[in-house]
């Protein structure tokens, strides 16, 4: 069972609360992807898991070429709340570590302009991989976490230089989950279910605290039978008379 998944409209339809009841604990939903396409399914699976009470961020599908209007795209259809985690799916093979390095740097600015404090994570495989191999990105060390897709089995192999470890791992694209019938792309956090709550960011509709009743104290009588004088102390609130 993967604690994570991620959607796009190729999943049109799923359950997200029985998802949720069988163990899923966050979504990652498809939001745009180069300059002009939004996917379909975005606002539906985005309100979906809201009313389930499962949390959820997002991602881009970047494409090489106009970053800047790609990064303005996803961020207009997104409207990202405070401290909103993002992705970027870096996975075309046209892309450049420049596009990367764009990309993050206007996230970065529309974060620091508008106080948004941003989180920014970069997901990749071999792509990456290749690109950076073991030498050390500054900018994606201090500034992004990855998520990596790698499908096996066994121990993953990822851009050890730049990121010391993984933070989420797409393992498989033919897990499955209760409340869909079919195939889903299935990841594991690498630490606890809490510190997975933290880090996926709060986009999702995190549950509140239930209120206080608001019940009326009862009146209360004190009868105190002593043979010899008793000290007693009493605090004086609502519906307690002193006599």
């Amino acid at each position: 069972m993967p604690t994570v998944i991620d959607i796009s409209h190729y999943q049109p339809e799923i359950d997200f609360e029985a998802a949720k009841t069988d163990g899923l604990k966050a979504v990652i939903i498809k939001c745009t992807e180069g300059s002009t396409i939004l996917d379909d399914k975005f606002a539906t699976h985005r309100q979906a898991a809201d009313i389930a009470g499962l949390p959820w961020c997002s991602y881009h599908y970047l494409h090489h070429g106009n970053i800047e209007k790609q990064m303005i795209f996803y961020l207009s259809k997104l409207s990202p709340r405070v401290g909103e985690r993002v992705c970027i799916d870096y996975e075309d093979n046209a892309c450049t570590l420049d596009d990367l390095h764009e990309a993050i740097n206007m996230l970065m600015a529309f974060s620091d302009t508008d106080d948004l404090n941003l989180q920014i994570t970069v997901y990749s495989g071999h792509l990456l991989k290749d690109q950076l191999g073991d030498k050390t990105d500054t900018l994606l060390a201090q500034r992004t976490s990855l998520w990596l897709a790698q499908y096996t089995t066994g121990t993953p192999s990822w851009p050890k230089g730049t990121y010391p470890t993984w933070s989420l791992w797409q393992y498989s694209d033919a897990e499955t989950v209760a409340g869909y019938d079919g195939p889903v792309d299935g990841s594991r956090f690498n630490g606890s279910d809490d510190r997975l709550l933290a880090w996926i960011g709060p986009a999702g509709a995190m549950p509140q605290p239930e209120p206080e009743p608001d019940i009326e104290p009862a009146n209360v009588t004190v009868t105190i039978d002593a043979d010899k004088p008793v000290a007693v102390n009493v605090v004086a609130g609502k519906n307690v008379t002193l006599a």
